[in-house]
């Protein structure tokens, strides 16, 4: 009789848990599910299905762009590259478009809300062969959304202005607009009025007007801003005096990029009232360029020259020297320690030099040096050679030389001094 009883309470443990675990899934399903008077979706396509996209404004102006083989592409008006992040935004914006309200099941007449020449009408083709058609009629009389309604649906929706400002594009909008369109990880050299560099690995050398080292960070913002440079979305009839304006217009900017697929040349010329139109040999046509798509083309030479003494980044060294008339301390580090004349240094001391050496930097450029010596530093990083700079004054103008480089450069002396205290207090410990 025990056992009995103790196997009825195990079945009704079983069916307690089991009533408990379905109402949990209950609650699940609703509280997934959309409230009963949500309003419904306008449309709801996965976004891999989108083959073709059309969009006709009331102006008359259209835009098609359809998915080939090699991605989406401009073919009406023209047949162009697109913009593939602005081409995404569109169908993202497509895959779901979600209603603020019904307004009215089957409404008698749509014209009074704008359908006799809707302001939009955009046409979506499907990889299974079904299509869409969204219509956007007039603003509702708040101006917070627009009327809309899908073909084959007699219910008229409203839906956000900002849903119809995501769709409502000219195929200026959705063409690929870089003035330049070269692959950044192929790219090999580059030219600004007349100041070239080239690249070997992943750092830029500058070939003109001198063989000078250049300052990678200041290189790599130019070529970020070559590929950056997008024309402005004009309308066509005005783009159609940008060759006039062009050619009265006064030389600004030439630059050059060569990758594995050639050379592409960007002209820039500036008018009188402060606008930029150009030409460029990837696109055909004439264009007006944004102020802030040109301010990095009227640089100098320069102001891409590398300032830094030494290039070893944020490698860690192995060696480090310094020398300062006939003072010389040389740091050496085995395991994690420091050393200097086989006895251990505070390893915080030593990076603190190494700190100063990763920023030294030159305050300007010298035609030649002069003076006497009057110090040496050099840094060794494990499995290179030695970078090394010597440092002569002459009266209170320091300079510093590296070998192989004929660039002279400017030093503050205070740096100088700094060093020099930083290598004699660097500590010896027990």
């Amino acid at each position: 009789m025990p056992n009995r009883g103790l196997l009825v309470a195990v079945v009704l443990l079983a069916v307690l848990a089991g009533g408990i675990y379905w109402s949990n899934k209950e609650e699940e399903k609703k509280a997934g599910a959309p409230a009963a008077d949500a309003p419904p979706k306008l449309l709801e396509i996965p976004e891999d299905q989108f083959t073709r996209i059309e969009i006709k404004r009331r102006d008359g102006a259209v835009a098609v762009v359809e998915r080939q083989a090699s991605g989406w592409r401009l073919t009406a008006p023209k047949t162009l590259p697109v913009d593939s992040l602005a081409v995404q935004a569109v169908v993202t914006s497509l895959a779901l478009v979600s209603s603020e309200q019904v307004v009215d099941e089957k409404p008698a007449d749509l014209m009074q809300y704008g359908f006799a020449s809707p302001q939009l009408e955009v046409s979506i083709g499907r990889k299974d062969g079904k299509t869409h058609k969204l219509l956007i009629g007039a603003d509702t009389p708040l101006g917070t959304s627009v009327y809309a309604q899908v073909a084959g649906d007699p219910r008229l929706y409203t839906v956000s202005t900002a849903t119809r400002g995501a769709i409502d594009k000219v195929w200026q909008d959705l063409r690929d607009r870089r003035m330049l369109t070269f692959y950044d990880a192929k790219l090999r050299s580059v030219e600004l009025n007349g100041i070239a560099f080239a690249k070997t690995g992943d750092r830029w050398a500058m070939t003109k007007p001198q063989p000078w080292r250049a300052d990678n960070f200041a290189v790599e913002d130019l070529v970020r801003k070559l590929g950056e440079a997008k024309m402005e979305v004009v309308p066509e009839d005005e783009e159609q005096e940008f060759a006039t304006k062009f050619a009265g217009a006064a030389p600004y900017a030439l630059a050059k990029a060569t990758d594995d697929q050639g050379t592409q040349q960007l002209e820039v010329r500036k008018d009188k009232e402060g606008n930029f139109y150009a030409k460029s040999t990837a696109v055909e046509g004439f264009f007006r360029l944004p102020p802030e798509a040109v301010e990095s083309f009227a640089k100098k030479a320069e102001e891409f020259r590398d300032r830094k003494l030494f290039e070893f980044g944020f490698a860690e060294p192995s060696k480090v020297e310094v020398k300062n008339g006939e003072t010389a301390r040389i740091f050496e580090k085995a395991g994690p320690e420091w050393k200097s004349g086989g006895k251990k240094v505070d390893p915080g001391s030593v990076q603190q030099i190494v700190d100063k050496l990763r920023e030294l930097a030159a305050s300007g450029f010298a035609a030649s040096a002069g003076g006497k010596p009057a110090a040496e530093y050099s840094i060794t990083v494990a499995g290179k050679a030695a970078e090394k700079v010597a440092v002569s004054q002459a009266g209170e103008k320091y300079f510093a030389s590296r070998p192989g480089d004929t660039t002279v450069y400017e030093l503050d002396g205070k740096v100088v001094d700094e060093l020099r205290q930083l290598a004699a207090d660097a500590k010896t410990l027990p």
